[in-house]
């Protein structure tokens, strides 16, 4: 049958040797009775040839070339007149008696229709596999067809915001904006070559957000209380790119940052499970993260639910002068 793991030549190998076992088992029940060793090798032949006519011809022709295109009625006279008209070749070209011509002829009908069910079933559960496994490979190519995408909308929106706060600086000759440049480039360059698939190692995912974190005091002339602790990182754990962007921007564009205090907090517990907060004081009338995040809370549960299904938990809980977000996400 078709095969897509074994090569070519070792599924013609199964082929041959499941027919000359089924030949040699054939060989030792008519031994039993049959005295003629030649009457048993023709109709051991006859029985393996026929038999194997029925399984190749309803496999690879009347099943895709007649059922697959819908023309069942068509399928089931074509299946029905093989099996007939190999029985009757066998029973009156290559005869073996039995009891009566009725028996004889309702032996050989036995396994003519047997192996024609068999492949038919066969042919079922392999169509069904393919089905199911082109839908894996389509939904897994949506997936991170969808991921892309969603990558390419979160870093042009990350890099114009740095830029302006960085031409804001330089616009003024604030002392930091060489520092702020050079911090920018090493986020750039996490952003663009640490990117070589889903996960990246959490050690550097953290390194990213302290430049992050230092580029946002560099460029602040207020000095906010910022607090940024993190516990049980090991270099096997591994966390989705850029999966705390969001959460740091909006609690630096929105959050207090003359007077406020922004903490920020990630720890990994035991069974890995890590657990990320934020939370920043904010202004009284300042817009809430919902209204002002746009593209980037949107973007970010979108990328939880197909990354992480089902082992994550969001929570953002808004104050009249505080907001929260609480992320857990099962790294096992």
């Amino acid at each position: 049958m078709k095969s897509r793991v074994l090569p070519r030549g070792a599924v013609y190998a199964l082929h041959i040797l499941f027919w000359v076992c089924y030949g040699a088992i054939l060989f030792a029940s008519l031994s039993n009775w049959e005295h003629s060793q030649t009457q048993i090798w023709i109709t051991v032949i006859s029985d393996v040839l026929t038999s194997s006519a029925i399984v190749y011809i309803n496999f690879y022709w009347l099943l895709p070339k007649l059922y697959r295109r819908g023309k069942y009625t068509q399928y089931i006279v074509a299946s029905v007149s093989l099996v007939v008209s190999l029985v009757f070749l066998r029973v009156n070209v290559l005869p073996l008696s039995h009891r009566s011509i009725s028996y004889t002829y309702f032996i050989r009908s036995v396994p003519a229709f047997g192996f024609h069910l068999i492949t038919t079933v066969i042919w079922f559960f392999d169509n069904l596999i393919s089905a199911s496994r082109r839908e894996i490979e389509l939904k897994n190519s949506q997936l991170d067809s969808e991921l892309k995408f969603l990558k390419l909308q979160l870093s042009p929106h990350f890099l114009f915001n740095t830029l302006n706060n960085i031409y804001s600086m330089a616009y003024f000759s604030d002392k930091n904006t060489a520092p702020a440049i050079l911090k920018l480039s090493e986020m750039m360059r996490h952003m663009i070559y640490e990117d070589q698939g889903k996960f990246i190692p959490l050690s550097r995912e953290i390194k990213f957000m302290e430049n992050f974190i230092e580029l946002w005091r560099l460029k602040l002339d207020e000095k906010p209380t910022i607090i940024f602790r993190h516990t049980g990182v090991q270099e096997r754990h591994q966390i989705a790119h850029l999966i705390f962007l969001v959460f740091l921007e909006n609690a630096f564009k929105h959050g207090n940052t003359m007077n406020g205090t922004i903490d920020i907090s990630l720890d990994i517990t035991e069974g890995d499970v890590l657990h990320f907060c934020v939370s920043n004081d904010t202004i009284t009338g300042n817009k809430t993260l919902e209204e002002k995040s746009g593209v980037g809370l949107t973007n970010v549960r979108k990328r939880l639910g197909l990354i992480y299904p089902e082992k994550h938990k969001l929570t953002l809980l808004e104050e009249p002068t505080s907001f929260t977000v609480n992320l857990t996400i099962d790294l096992q």
